[in-house]
């Protein structure tokens, strides 16, 4: 058995972010270039932020700057591989708003990057853009020691 002591030392929190407009493409994890709504058949999961192993998500948010138009239906989910709800469930993207993510204190294992998933029905999205904002500690890091 250890004995332990206070902890003297602290670090900054990491702060990360992805912009995307309904019409913009990227290659979707399974290697397929797709929109993020705009072609009503390009529903995808995407990597859209590097985590470090040992990440711990301790923030971030949703933000729909510009409301989503076209289906009836438009979300993203965050998370990560295996795990795609874990930082939010699926949220509408159909109103402009903000959405904190809910699955803070999640320690990213194996250098799992945060993935978004895009889902809408019945129309391609003729509007729409998003942030999404992560804030994440590293394991085991320090940048500044405070004294006794």
């Amino acid at each position: 058995m250890a004995k332990l002591i206070k902890t003297r030392t602290a670090q900054k929190v990491m702060f990360a972010e992805f912009v995307a407009n309904f019409n913009d493409t990227m290659v979707d994890i399974n290697g397929v270039l797709k929109t993020f709504g705009s072609v009503f058949g390009d529903a995808g999961t995407f990597e859209v932020i590097n985590l470090p192993e040992g990440a711990t998500v301790v923030g971030g948010e949703l933000i729909v700057e510009t409301q989503g138009a076209g289906p009836t239906a438009y979300t993203m989910s965050v998370g990560t591989a295996g795990a795609l709800t874990s930082l939010l469930a699926a949220t509408s993207l159909l109103a402009a708003g903000r959405t904190a993510l809910t699955g803070l204190g999640l320690t990213v294992a194996g250098g799992k990057n945060v993935q978004i998933a895009i889902a809408s029905t019945v129309a391609n999205a003729t509007a729409g853009k998003f942030r999404v904002r992560v804030q994440y500690t590293i394991d085991g890091r320090a940048e500044e020691v405070n004294p006794n």
